[in-house]
C-alpha cells in the first residue's frame, strides 16, 4: 500500500472513530412537557424541579452508560394543540427519548395519542381522565394519579368508613372533571343511603360561592373538590367561610400552595390524596435534598418528576438502549422501587399503574423536620389506601 495512502486511510478511520465516540458522548435528552403557564403552573414547576434533581443525582454518579442526561423544557400553556405541536418538536428535532409531567388531563389525551404515533414514551403526573389510556396504548404511562374511577374507588372506601351519607360535589367542565363526574355518579351514586349533588364549573372559575350555596341545602359531610383542581384552594377556602362543616377533599394539589393559599383554615378540614409516603425515610431524606435545592416541600409533582427520569434512567442503563420503543417496552414489563413512592410503579400493558395504593393526609401545626425546614406545619398521613384493581380501558 502506497504510504500517503496508508496515512489517509488512517486519518479517515481516527475522524470517523472520533466521531462515533462524539455521538457516543452526546447526552441523552429527557423531556419535561407541562405547564409553566397557565391555572396548572404550580403543578409543572414542581415537576419539573423533581426531573432535576433526578437528573443532577444520575449525572454526579456519571451519568447512564456513560452518558449524560440533558432536560429539555416546553411549556404546554395548558393547551391541547399546544402541547402536541411541543411533543412533535421534541421528538422530531431534538431527539427525545421520553418526556413527562403532563397535568392537564386535556393535554395529557392530545399529546397521548401522538405519543402513541410517534412510538416514543410519555408520562402522565396528573391527567387522570380514563379516556387517555386505551387498550392499545403502548408508550403512555400514568405515574401518580390513577384513572379517575380508580381515585373515586379510594373515595368511596373512605366514605364507607366515615359512614358519610350527603357528600356534595363539584368538577371542572374539561376532561377530568367529566371523568370524575361519570365516576361519581356511577361508584358513589348508586351506593345505598348516600345522597349526592353535582356541580359543574368552568375551569377558570375563580368565585364558587354560587356553586357552594347550592350545596349548603343538603349540608355534606364530605365535600369532594378532586374534580377541580385549578379551583381547589378556592372552593375550600370559601366553604370555610360560608361555615360548611364539611370535610373538604382534595384533587392531588400541590401540598405547599395548599397551605400558603389557603392558611391555617384548613387544619384538620382539609384532605387529600398523595403517591408520597410523608411517613417514609427515604422520603425524608429525599426532600431534604430538594428543599435544600428549591426551598420548597418535595410533593406529589416532584416526586412524579423524579420518578420519571429514574425509570428513563434505570430502563436505559437494563437495555443499553436509548431507542423509545425498547425504553417504552422496559417501562412496561418493569416494577421501580423509588425512594418516597406509595407504592412500587408497575404496569399493564396499556399503561395504567398495576399497584398504585394513595395515602390520604390532611395538615396540622408542628415542626416538619428536614423534609422542610423551617415551617409552621406538615403532613399527617390519615388513610392509607389498599391498592385497587387497574383501571380497564373500554376500547
Amino acid at each position: 500500500m502506497n504510504k500517503r495512502w496508508s496515512i489517509g486511510l488512517g486519518a479517515v478511520l481516527f475522524a470517523v472513530a472520533a466521531s462515533m465516540g462524539v455521538a457516543q458522548a452526546q447526552p441523552i435528552k429527557i423531556a419535561f412537557l407541562s405547564s409553566l403557564s397557565g391555572p396548572f403552573t404550580p403543578w409543572g414547576i414542581q415537576v419539573r424541579d423533581g426531573m432535576k434533581l433526578a437528573i443532577s443525582e444520575i449525572n454526579a454518579a456519571g451519568g447512564v452508560n456513560g452518558r449524560q442526561i440533558e432536560l429539555v423544557e416546553r411549556d404546554d400553556r395548558n393547551n391541547a394543540n399546544e402541547g402536541v405541536t411541543a411533543f412533535k418538536y421534541l421528538v422530531e428535532r431534538e431527539g427525545i427519548v421520553a418526556a413527562g409531567g403532563i397535568i392537564s388531563s386535556d393535554v395529557g389525551l392530545a399529546v397521548a395519542r401522538e405519543a402513541e404515533a410517534q412510538q416514543v414514551p410519555v408520562f402522565l403526573t396528573m391527567s387522570g381522565a380514563d379516556t387517555i389510556l386505551t387498550k392499545k396504548s403502548r408508550y403512555t404511562f400514568r405515574t401518580c394519579l390513577p384513572a379517575a374511577p380508580m381515585s373515586i374507588d379510594y373515595m368511596a372506601g373512605l366514605i364507607k368508613d366515615k359512614h358519610y351519607t350527603r357528600v356534595g360535589v363539584i368538577v371542572a367542565d374539561y376532561a377530568w372533571g367529566h371523568a370524575l363526574r361519570q365516576a361519581v355518579e356511577k361508584q358513589i351514586k348508586t351506593m345505598p343511603g348516600v345522597k349526592v349533588q353535582i356541580e359543574v364549573a368552568p375551569v377558570p372559575e375563580r368565585d364558587f360561592t354560587p356553586y357552594l350555596r347550592k350545596l349548603q341545602a343538603m349540608d355534606p359531610e364530605l365535600l369532594i373538590a378532586t374534580g377541580h383542581p385549578p379551583g381547589n384552594v378556592t372552593i375550600t377556602r370559601q366553604a370555610i367561610e360560608l361555615g360548611m362543616k364539611a370535610q373538604i377533599i382534595g384533587p392531588w394539589y400541590p401540598t405547599e400552595f395548599t397551605v400558603e393559599r389557603v392558611g391555617e383554615l384548613m387544619y384538620g378540614r382539609f384532605v387529600d390524596y398523595s403517591c408520597v409516603d410523608f411517613e417514609n425515610a427515604a422520603y425524608q431524606n429525599l426532600a431534604a435534598k430538594y428543599h435544600a435545592a428549591t426551598k420548597r416541600l418535595l410533593d406529589n409533582n416532584a416526586l412524579s418528576g423524579y420518578a420519571i427520569v429514574k425509570m428513563v434512567a434505570q430502563s436505559i442503563a437494563s437495555t443499553k438502549s436509548t431507542d423509545p420503543k425498547t425504553v417504552a417496552t422496559a417501562i412496561r414489563t418493569g416494577r421501580f422501587q423509588i425512594d418516597g413512592y406509595a407504592w412500587p410503579l408497575s404496569y399493564t400493558e396499556w399503561g395504567e399503574m398495576k399497584e398504585a395504593a394513595p395515602i390520604l393526609y390532611t395538615y396540622e401545626k408542628g415542626a416538619a423536620g428536614k423534609m422542610n425546614p423551617g415551617a409552621s406545619w406538615r403532613p399527617k398521613v390519615v388513610f392509607r389506601s389498599k391498592a385497587t384493581q387497574p383501571y380497564v380501558p373500554g376500547e
